[in-house]
């Protein structure tokens, strides 16, 4: 009698083959989650339950289209809840402003906002938007906005902003744009496109956004879901992005660079005060630490061989609609809100709180209370900076309607003209506790010095970029004494690290002392930072490189290995093998790093052979095969194959990973030999034959003959299957 759950699978496992063998197929691979059900499932279910307390109806804010009418702003400020001694303040609202969805400050203290009436549908590339920038001031400090001014419209669905300059670098499709105002009337009377077109056609709700500035002087931005772009620079260096990355540019147009690979629609972007980059990731993680040239989950896409990048948080607040992050570093609030990052939380229409705890190297999000609960499930807060007073900023795209893909983009309900800019300061015992804002253009250059010493991150950020962008090199010696100046704080001493060498005024002997043993952490971290961006490098430097891998701060290890990462040479391999040794498990971050790094060493040619002319321990060959599952190249495959009896205990997935990705990078002799490990490896198994077989096909060219061991592999196997069928089928 014919067992027909044996012969169906049998069955299915020739399917396997013909699709993966036949002459006239293409082999075929798992294709991504259904970007429409995968948003709806995870924005409209969540994995963990919220904590709601009684302030928030369940039912009104499970339901994806809001049922209740809209408040007034002043009605909504009123359902606002947020821990004792904090005080919301109304800074801006409709009819003054429609959409807002991303703010940044200028070095005048005034706030721009990207505001939208056409999201989520655009015009026409043909046709004129009706968005636009508009600049917010308070000019008598009582933290509303008393002037708002209009800088530049006629936009379509604005994100991303940078104030710079004589106007604002603005993300309006399908260009990343530099908007000036050169009649000094208020308004821009230039566009100058500087990056584009980036993608838009196929996502709007997720395109270039969160405009950051890095120490480094590089903008960096989040690329959102789903688009996909080309894009280059005036140099010509070109990049590729699909849904959601990170990418870094020149404020001048000159160059853009990946940053970071993978997410799912990346939307707020945080910077930290030793340099490390946060963002927030709708549908995966409301806080991801971003490591150059890392590769992070996404829906359905592969890792890039030595895995994700470890996350920072498992828990997602009970949704995963995020927008925006901010981490306080300040001092307005108490000091346990101090180095807590604050997120957007859309659908729950909250304010999400997290503390960051560092192991080592490694960063790690511990939950908090909610900073700010809303009983209106109309509050979206879908962006957050923290202002150079020390307030905490929430821009409100205020809707009864926030999803894409859960309700149609033309539904009537969406509200298109709604929008809040709120004002979070803590007063405590002090009603004058919220700092002022200064404008940083009408102090003198001591004066605009000093402020480097500010507690406040905001505060220094816009110092430093003043300082560069305005002043320029005339500013490069009372910076240089801020830097020499061992009283000064560590935190002084990086900024004006990094002032002099934006201007091309650092020396050697400067950066040598900020890496000093020595020296104080910040300043080392930074300084090791600032290796890792040198072009070209000194050979002397290279060793002080090798000498922050064994800091007694895990900060700067990280900072030392990024480095390393930037300028390969034979001299730090051994040093990073022994590292990753000496690294514990709990530092996950620091020992994907060094992964990274190695990766980027291996790449270079003879740099695996000359690493194969010294000792290795099993554990370190092992370290290598695993790297070499990142390097595409012919020697790392070899590699895989000579070593595959290093990683005897390896799980099958792993061995199955392994033996693919060597047999579609080395030589016919060698995929032989694979076939003969995994012939005598898994006598015993067939099926795993044949799914392993699939694999290491689908990494051979589709056009190249089939080696003889890989032919009489598959006739092999076809013989015992249809043999096993006839037999159970008598």
């Amino acid at each position: 009698m014919l067992d027909q759950p044996w012969t169906l699978r049998r069955l299915s496992l020739l399917v396997v083959l013909v699709v993966s063998f036949g002459p006239d197929a293409i082999l075929t691979t798992a294709t991504e989650v259904s970007a429409a059900d995968a948003a709806a499932k995870a924005l409209t279910a969540g994995t963990e339950k919220s904590t709601a307390p009684a302030v928030q109806d369940p039912e009104l804010f499970r339901q994806v289209i809001r049922t209740t009418e809209a408040l007034s702003p002043e009605e909504e400020r009123q359902s606002f809840i947020v821990p004792p001694g904090f005080e919301v303040q109304l800074v801006a609202a409709d009819p003054d402003i429609a959409k807002p969805l991303n703010m940044a400050f200028d070095t005048r203290g005034r706030l721009w906002i990207t505001d939208s009436l056409e999201y989520p549908t655009p015009v026409p590339l043909d046709q004129k938007g009706r968005d636009s920038v508009k600049v917010l001031e308070d000019t008598n400090g009582d933290g509303h906005a008393d002037r708002i001014t209009t800088f530049a419209d006629g936009l379509n669905i604005p994100m991303g902003l940078y104030p710079y300059k004589d106007g604002v670098v603005c993300f309006s499709i399908p260009d990343i744009l530099f908007l000036r105002d050169t009649d000094s009337d208020g308004k821009a009377d230039v566009r100058q496109k500087l990056y584009g077109p980036m993608g838009w056609e196929r996502d709007t709700h997720g395109m270039c956004n969160a405009f950051t500035r890095g120490f480094d002087g590089w903008l960096y931005s989040c690329h959102g879901f789903n688009n996909h772009t080309t894009v280059s620079g005036s140099d010509g260096h070109e990049i590729t992005m699909q849904s959601g990355n990170t990418f870094r540019m020149r404020l001048d147009g000159s160059r853009v660079e990946h940053f970071t690979h993978g997410q799912v629609n990346p939307f707020g972007m945080t910077l930290d005060p030793t340099g490390d980059l946060f963002n927030a990731d709708c549908h995966t993680k409301p806080i991801t630490l971003l490591l150059k040239d890392g590769c992070y989950e996404s829906f359905g896409k592969p890792h890039d061989g030595l895995g994700f990048v470890p996350n920072v948080m498992d828990h997602l607040h009970g949704s995963t609609a995020i927008g925006g992050i901010a981490q306080y570093n300040a001092t307005g609030f108490p000091e346990e809100y101090r180095g807590n990052t604050f997120g957007g939380n859309v659908m729950t229409s909250r304010v999400n709180r997290n503390a960051l705890v560092l192991t080592g190297s490694s960063v790690r999000a511990e939950a908090k209370p909610d900073f700010l609960i809303s009983s209106d499930p109309w509050f979206r807060p879908s962006d957050l900076q923290i202002g150079p007073d020390g307030a905490l900023y929430i821009a409100d795209f205020y809707n009864r309607i926030i999803g894409h893909y859960e309700v149609g983009l033309d539904h009537p309900g969406r509200d298109r003209r709604r929008g809040r800019i709120w004002r979070v300061i803590y007063r405590g015992d002090n009603p004058d506790s919220a700092s002022k804002m200064d404008d940083l253009t009408q102090l003198s250059l001591k004066e605009l010095v000093e402020r480097l010493e500010s507690p406040h991150l905001t505060v220094r950020s816009l110092a430093t970029d003043r300082l560069v962008d305005d002043i320029g090199n005339a500013c490069s010696e009372t910076v240089r004494a801020v830097f020499l100046d061992a009283k000064r704080s560590p935190a002084a001493r990086s900024h004006a690290l990094w002032i002099l060498h934006r201007l091309s005024e650092l020396t050697l002997s400067e950066l040598a002392q900020a890496v000093h043993p020595s020296s104080p952490t910040l300043l080392k971290t930074h300084g090791h930072r600032v290796l890792g961006e040198l072009e070209p490098v000194p050979a002397e430097v290279l060793p002080w490189i090798v000498q922050g891998f064994s800091d007694d701060d895990g900060r700067v290890r990280r900072a030392a290995v990024s480095a390393s990462t930037a300028h390969p040479t034979v001299a730090t391999l051994q040093p990073l093998i022994a590292l990753h040794s000496g690294t514990p498990d709990a530092d996950p971050h620091l020992r994907h790093s060094i992964k990274m790094a190695l990766r980027n060493h291996l790449e270079q040619p003879q740099m695996l052979q000359q690493l194969e002319e010294q000792p290795l321990t099993q554990l370190q060959r092992k370290l290598i095969a695993d790297v070499c599952l990142a390097v595409k190249t012919p020697a790392a495959g070899e590699f895989l194959v000579r070593h595959i009896a290093d990683i005897e205990n390896a799980d099958r997935s792993r061995l199955a990973e392994i033996m693919r990705t060597a047999a579609g990078r080395v030589s016919k002799e060698s995929v032989e030999r694979i076939a003969e490990l995994a012939q005598s490896r898994f006598a015993d198994d067939s099926e795993f034959q044949i799914e392993l077989l699939a694999g290491i096909r689908s990494a051979l060219p589709p056009s190249e003959k089939l080696p003889p061991a890989i032919s009489a592999w598959l006739a092999k196997l076809i013989r015992n299957l249809l043999g096993t069928g006839l037999a159970n089928a008598r």
